[in-house]
């Protein structure tokens, strides 16, 4: 399965980074304590989610405005879209992000 280690310190409060896993980029993003990893790409549109910014608990996509909640991938302007998740595992201080692989 493809992962990435990274430093829970080293992920800035609520701004969306990129990462790659296997060359699949990745948006990450973190609130508090909390981590969210999703597929860095809008389902809409194909724009980098990355390079959006976070707007209350949303991910806003930088191309047409929608909106993804981080704590689940459903876009709030069109329910039918929604994010690809990636998984976070938690050890420690450190962030597992791990692609399911398909």
């Amino acid at each position: 399965m493809p992962r990435l280690e990274v430093e829970f310190e080293t992920l800035k409060e609520s701004q969306p980074v990129r990462m790659e896993i296997d060359g699949t980029g990745v948006v990450v993003v973190r609130t508090g304590d909390t981590v969210y990893a999703y597929e860095d790409t809008c389902p809409h549109a194909g724009w980098r989610l990355s390079e959006g910014e976070l707007v209350d608990d949303r991910i806003e996509c930088p191309g047409h405005g929608w909106q993804f909640r981080i704590d689940g991938g459903e876009c709030a302007d069109v329910p039918a879209y929604r994010l690809k998740p990636v998984r976070v595992v938690r050890d420690g201080r450190t962030i597992i992000l791990e692609m399911d692989g398909t």
